[in-house]
């Protein structure tokens, strides 16, 4: 079994040594987080992989914002559809049945930005096509003059269905959640059905990072809408239902205050977190800390997939996280030093695995 997969996943496992070469160090993020001015860290972050990246893509030598998350998603979508291309098989299904994660969060960015009738390009600048045709598509679902005609330009007649079905309670509570979540749930279905043609073995180490992310924003998700008073039904929309953990998602439902929605882990592999997440709650009283939280604790869960023996799934899938986890912290470092934000409280914000 180790032969075949060090053969299987011999020279994609290579490849992926030499990007994660490529990551920010910890040495480097302080540094750009002691910047002094916004002009700094771009030229900082242009002495790293990125430097290439921005003077490519920008229209400037000191690109804005909002223009560097562009840059950095757009980065993002090109080093994953190059990495899937050297795979082959149903290696290859999966990375790009995981891979439609970038489209399903391009759809629920077009579908809130419909729903608060932003401007066409100010929605586009948040959706992040893996090619060409997904460009053209995503302006043709921009150009729609509502959701409900948005969905019915979708491609996917599964993801169109699961959409309509949501439809009566999107306009009921004036909410893209349920809408949200539909994607979301769409998503996941299609990664479990990839999934089916791998050993328990392998299912189970995509299936720990899988069930950690649903379970614990379904858990943020529980807080904010116990705090914020909303009913028992607006909660359970609001929640992503996976089969592999939906006795937990039913108990966060009925959950009707914040320290019950955390109490519900305690019969978990979760216990000894979610007493983490009461305790700071209780001592900072900001739900933004728990996120992060939460965030550090899937990122390590995420690491752990490069130990010991690493011909697996969780190679490729820890990659493309990580990498992820990057993106979002340079571009929560641009906003915060862009914004004269203290390095303790850009910190804060960010995931350093």
């Amino acid at each position: 079994m180790g032969l075949r997969s060090a053969n299987e996943y011999g020279f994609v496992n290579a490849r992926i040594r030499g990007m994660k070469s490529r990551f920010i160090s910890i040495g480097v993020y302080e540094s750009l987080l002691q910047a002094g001015s916004y002009q700094d860290f771009i030229k900082m972050l242009s002495g790293t992989y990125y430097g290439s990246i921005i003077a490519k893509h920008s229209a400037s030598a000191v690109p804005s914002p909002d223009e560097l998350a562009i840059i950095l998603s757009q980065d993002y979508a090109d080093v994953s559809a190059n990495l899937s291309r050297s795979l082959t098989g149903k290696i290859r299904k999966f990375t790009n049945t995981f891979l439609e994660m970038f489209y399903a969060e391009s759809v629920k960015s077009i579908i809130r930005g419909l729903h608060v009738e932003l401007d066409e390009d100010e929605i586009l600048r948040f959706s992040v096509p893996s090619s060409p045709a997904e460009a053209t598509l995503f302006q043709t679902l921009v150009g729609a003059s509502s959701v409900n005609k948005m969905i019915d330009l979708l491609p996917q007649w599964d993801l169109k269905v699961s959409l309509l079905t949501r439809l009566p309670t999107y306009q009921e509570y004036d909410s893209t959640a349920p809408l949200e979540v539909a994607v979301e749930e769409w998503y996941l279905r299609n990664v479990v059905d990839a999934l089916k043609e791998f050993s328990k073995a392998e299912s189970d180490r995509v299936y720990s990072i899988i069930e950690s992310r649903v379970v614990l924003r379904n858990v943020l998700t529980g807080i904010r809408a116990t705090l914020l008073g909303l009913d028992s039904r607006a909660l359970e929309l609001s929640l992503v239902r996976f089969q592999r953990v939906q006795a937990l998602t039913d108990a966060i439902a009925s959950a009707n205050t914040w320290r019950e929605v955390i109490a519900k882990l305690d019969s978990t592999k979760y216990s000894d977190f979610g007493g983490r997440m009461a305790r700071l709650y209780d001592e900072t009283n900001d739900l933004g800390n728990v996120e992060l939280a939460i965030e550090d604790f899937i990122a390590q869960k995420i690491k752990q997939q490069f130990t010991a023996f690493p011909f697996h799934l969780g190679t490729i899938i820890g990659f493309f996280s990580l990498k992820q986890y990057e993106v979002r912290n340079l571009r929560s470092i641009a906003v915060g030093i862009e914004r004269g934000e203290s390095a303790e409280t850009i910190r804060r914000m960010i995931t350093i695995w």
